[in-house]
């Protein structure tokens, strides 16, 4: 018990980082009521999620199975309030992937709530045989189930063919070392992804390949970690993006000033890029994102879900979780927000509804060729998509586009990080402080 108080004194250290993409309505219930509650400190998927499963409560349910909201104005008082309550037993009944909190230690030390085991003590079906089993069983750890992701995005890229072989390179054979060769080694400026947020988000990905958060162990002090690190680092260093990229973004992936792009996940999205990509002359292909020993995809959780163990009335957390993966709600939000949705069927609807008819040249009217360029974008889209979501195999906690704010890449290594990237300390310097703060947080 000692332990597991100091676990969670070192750990509540942190920020609140929030997913800012729907809206959240302000929730009037009182702090003191006996409601399953979700901490908010700003507006984020959660809070709308919650807002809507209140209103199906009142219609389908009862109001003793709505959701509080606890508002707070600062993230250091929801921090310090959720710390004091953990310690003591309580604390929000749901948590966020979304929010900067540890939540790998989390479930080694069971402060999470494993979900199988409540399923199976109440003989209650979330709907998880209509959700994508790749997906969710992905976040099984041993058997038990502390996280439920809700949407997610496939750890992949866009490029053009054209752009590939200007570098001498294949989709085929992503890699670090192939990309530092062709690009590092060239006389061309060009941006790697477009944007240098983007790079430093892909090391971080590349570092997480080399920890084992459920053995509790890291693999720095390899060749093979150092030999693609000074490829990564060699990548990003001669990276030539600048704050105007994006305005053009379409243009310099035809003509390869930008090598890769990570667009929304949404089937939409995509189509919408192949259809810019094609018209402009490219050969839209899709890349994997570097994974280490190759192997199938991979995914990253964009929305996802934790629940608190300390939570007092966990019966009434399984029609809340199934409300989550119901097709009506993953349909709509997939809709609005633009990711993956977890629910297969929605999916499919999302699928159907992809618009491939597109202005391109803005003229208030779509030509017959551009209907042409538009519908076979789509196809193409769709197919190619489509054999990435059916060949994941494992998926990632966090999403991409927030790597370097999860707990342990901005509270533990953070600082590291921002050295080496700057030239401060040397690569055996990165790797030794690296291998020690990683150490620490997995085994204390």
């Amino acid at each position: 018990m000692a332990k597991k108080s100091k676990i969670i004194t070192s750990i509540f250290i942190c920020v609140f980082i929030s997913i800012t993409f729907c809206g959240c309505l302000k929730n009037d219930a009182s702090a003191n009521s006996d409601r399953i509650k979700y901490y908010a400190c700003s507006e984020d998927s959660i809070c709308d999620i919650i807002n809507k499963y209140n209103n199906y409560c009142a219609e389908h349910l009862d109001k003793s199975y709505q959701i509080e909201i606890v508002e707070f104005d600062s993230q250091e008082d929801m921090n310090l309030k959720i710390s004091t309550e953990v310690m003591s037993g309580g604390g929000p009944d749901i948590l966020s992937l979304s929010q900067k909190l540890p939540f790998e230690k989390f479930a080694k030390n069971e402060t999470l709530l494993d979900i199988n085991k409540l399923i199976a003590a109440y003989d209650y079906d979330i709907g998880l045989g209509d959700c994508s089993s790749a997906i969710m069983n992905a976040e099984e750890l041993d058997g038990k189930r502390y996280f439920i992701p809700l949407f997610y995005s496939p750890d992949v890229f866009i490029s053009t063919e054209q752009t590939l072989k200007k570098y001498n390179l294949t989709s085929s054979d992503f890699s670090f070392k192939a990309l530092s060769h062709e690009l590092s080694d060239s006389k061309s400026t060009y941006s790697l992804l477009g944007g240098t947020d983007y790079c430093l988000n892909l090391f971080y990905s590349f570092l997480d390949q080399y920890i084992d958060y459920n053995s509790g162990s890291a693999e720095f002090n390899t060749d093979e970690f150092s030999e693609n690190l000074d490829c990564i680092y060699s990548l990003i260093k001669n990276d030539s993006s600048d704050e105007n990229i994006y305005y053009f973004l379409y243009e310099n992936i035809n003509n390869g000033a930008s090598v890769l792009y990570k667009a929304m996940p949404s089937f939409d999205s995509l189509v919408r890029t192949y259809s810019f990509l094609e018209y402009l002359g490219g050969s839209p292909v899709l890349v994997n994102n570097y994974k280490r020993g190759g192997g199938d995809d991979s995914a990253s959780v964009d929305v996802g879900l934790a629940f608190n163990n300390n939570c007092k009335n966990k019966d009434k957390l399984l029609p809340f979780i199934k409300y989550c993966l119901s097709y009506d709600l993953q349909k709509d939000l997939s809709i609005e927000c633009l990711y993956l949705p977890v629910n297969r069927r929605a999916m499919d609807y999302c699928i159907e509804l992809t618009n491939y008819e597109k202005d391109f040249d803005e003229d208030s009217s779509v030509s017959d060729m551009e209907k042409a360029v538009g519908s076979r974008a789509r196809s193409a889209a769709i197919k190619d998509y489509k054999d990435i979501i059916n060949s994941i195999s494992e998926c990632n906690l966090y999403r991409f586009d927030s790597l370097s704010e999860t707990y342990f890449n901005s509270s533990v290594i953070g600082d590291i990080v921002n050295k080496y990237l700057k030239g401060d300390i040397s690569k055996e310097k990165f790797i030794r402080q690296l291998t020690a703060a990683t150490e620490i947080y997995l085994t204390e």
